[in-house]
């Protein structure tokens, strides 16, 4: 029992500079994302956080006056915008080809979710 006390001791000790290591070495692995300076650009459009973010504030302009005409359910018209703005922001970064748009496709649908789940946090809780 003594002999892992010993042991323990330097093991923790050790295993508490390697972790506070780690963010200093994070740091030194590269350049930081430089903070926008826009506030909407193609780039950020087409990440899954910028498609969410636009198709929130569309979805809550355009939905009320959408109902009146047509009964779209919400999680498609929300789908719809979100394929929309990755594809269009996909074309205006990257370049448009059958794997980038599979792939806009796929993120559409995490941008989908989020979009609900910021509605959900946001709004939601004004409507009760």
């Amino acid at each position: 029992m003594k002999n892992m006390k010993k042991l323990f001791t330097p093991l923790m000790l050790t295993l508490f500079l390697v972790l506070a290591a780690v963010p200093v070495m994070a740091l030194a692995e590269g350049e930081t994302a430089a903070t926008p300076t826009e506030p909407l650009t193609w780039a950020y459009l087409a990440t899954i956080a910028g498609a969410a973010t636009f198709t929130l504030l569309v979805v809550q302009l355009f939905k009320v006056p959408l109902d009146k005409v047509w009964k779209i359910p919400t999680r498609v018209f929300v789908y719809t915008v979100c394929l929309a703005t990755m594809l269009l922001a996909t074309a205006f970064t990257t370049g448009l080809t059958i794997e980038n748009a599979a792939l806009a496709a796929l993120n559409a649908v995490l941008a989908t979710f989020t979009a609900m789940g910021e509605y959900e946090i946001t709004f939601a809780k004004l409507n009760k």
